[in-house]
């Protein structure tokens, strides 16, 4: 989202959600300063503008934080007299917003960056698995090169068997289970806080506060990410979001339905153990996939 702002009266921009909460910390612009973006109907006070607000909310955290730190470092002097603000009650009490988009401390003490690439594979691991139990439970088969086969001889036996019966059956069948499957994910997320896929990574989802997520708002990102994150499971539709998927947490931080429904995501610093705990899980769905094969 391009932000444009008026500075010393003249408009200037544009700027990202993150380079506005550089100007704010630095003083180059304040809570009383105009601001506009596509989705609003004319400028507006920074402190109006509701984008701002979930980076207000965290900047609001780290202030704590940071004040609690001073505070039993060095106590500061008491002042003689109550200074008066002739704007109290205009901006509010919520701090300037952070220009780092996780910088609220997670419980567990672990680093909040986000890693798409780590968010990727979980939710890859989590299709797979689903993918992997319909494909074991159906009567759809995959055929297997035979010797002395050419490659095209083998793909011609492959659209032969798309075909078939059993494997319409299939295709129906994993659509609708997939659709189920986000509905589970949603109960796992408001009781734990994660999915197979994500605890395999260590990745947690919560409220911005730290709190699990109420079952409404699970439903909400679930339904968000089954219809923009992965487009329905269909191609190329799947590929266009995962691809916007990525640039938006690269670029800001957090997908477009965990910034709208105001949802951290904790993703720790992957170790070696972890990294090899996910390689092994996913061999052993492949290796479960082979089994049908021999």
């Amino acid at each position: 989202m391009d932000f444009y702002l008026s500075i010393d009266g003249a408009r200037k921009g544009p700027y990202s959600l993150f380079k506005v909460g550089e100007l704010l910390e630095s003083g180059d612009v304040s809570g009383d300063s105009l601001a506009w973006h596509r989705d609003l109907d004319g400028w507006k006070p920074l402190r109006e503008i509701p984008a701002l607000e979930m980076m207000r909310e965290r900047g609001k955290a780290r202030a704590e934080e940071s004040r609690a730190e001073e505070s039993v470092a060095s106590p500061p002097p008491q002042p003689e007299s109550e200074p008066v603000n002739p704007h109290a009650g205009e901006i509010g009490d919520a701090p300037l917003p952070s220009t780092r988009p996780l910088d609220a401390p997670a419980p567990s003490g672990a680093a909040a960056r986000t890693r798409p690439f780590v968010r990727f594979w979980a939710r890859m691991f989590d299709y797979t698995a689903v993918s992997v139990l319909i494909f074991q439970l159906s009567d759809a088969a995959v055929p297997q090169p035979l010797p002395g086969e050419s490659l095209a001889e083998v793909f011609g036996r492959y659209l032969a068997e798309l075909q078939k019966p059993e494997a319409l059956v299939f295709a129906r069948t994993l659509f609708f289970a997939l659709i189920g499957w986000h509905f589970l994910e949603a109960v796992l997320i408001h009781l734990f806080g994660t999915t197979p896929g994500k605890a395999l990574f260590g990745i947690r989802v919560r409220k911005i506060t730290g709190e699990p997520l109420p079952m409404k708002t699970s439903l909400g990102r679930s339904f968000y990410v089954y219809v923009l994150g992965v487009g329905f499971y269909q191609f190329p539709l799947i590929l266009i979001g995962m691809i916007f998927s990525f640039f938006r947490i690269h670029s800001t931080g957090d997908c477009l339905w965990d910034q709208h429904l105001k949802i951290r995501v904790e993703n720790p610093p992957l170790g070696a153990l972890r990294i090899g705990l996910a390689f092994c899980a996913f061999f052993a769905l492949f290796l479960l996939q082979s089994v049908k094969f021999s």
